[in-house]
């Protein structure tokens, strides 16, 4: 995570929490504010978070993803969106989006790494299930977007 806090810290601090709790912490988790937004170029900067599980973590089937996958939480993203990765890291294809709400539930997110890194496929509909503190959570991002 970064050093000063960002609006999103806690719920991806909860997120990162509830799957090391499950015996699935991911292998590094970091939280940004990017200069680039991938959906609205011309806006301005991003919050992000990535969540990588490399080739090594634990419980991850390689013979589905050798090297990995990551996970991807982006504002203004309204969706959880996941990729697996090459040898070096970067990934195999653009990011697909998974069913998990921008906030969704740490549990839910649980759920769907529990899926991924079994290498089944990913589930779909939506998961309905919100974090309890994301509407705190949401009012911050939102006034980082709208700045000072």
């Amino acid at each position: 995570m970064t050093t000063r806090e960002l609006p999103h810290d806690p719920y991806i601090t909860a997120v990162v929490n509830a799957l090391t709790a499950a015996g699935l912490e991911p292998s590094d988790a970091e939280t940004r504010d990017t200069e680039e937004n991938r959906f609205a170029p011309d806006a301005g900067a991003e919050l992000d978070a990535l969540l990588v599980w490399d080739g090594d973590a634990s419980g991850l089937n390689t013979d589905v993803y050798e090297d990995g996958f990551v996970l991807l939480w982006e504002h203004p993203a309204e969706q959880w969106q996941w990729g697996p990765r090459k040898r070096h890291g970067e990934l195999v294809h653009e990011p697909e989006f998974l069913p998990l709400h921008r906030w969704a539930d740490p549990a839910a997110v649980v759920d769907v790494v529990r899926v991924l890194s079994a290498g089944l496929a990913v589930p779909g509909g939506q998961d309905a299930r919100l974090w309890a503190g994301y509407i705190a959570a949401a009012e911050a991002v939102t006034a980082w977007d709208e700045g000072p």
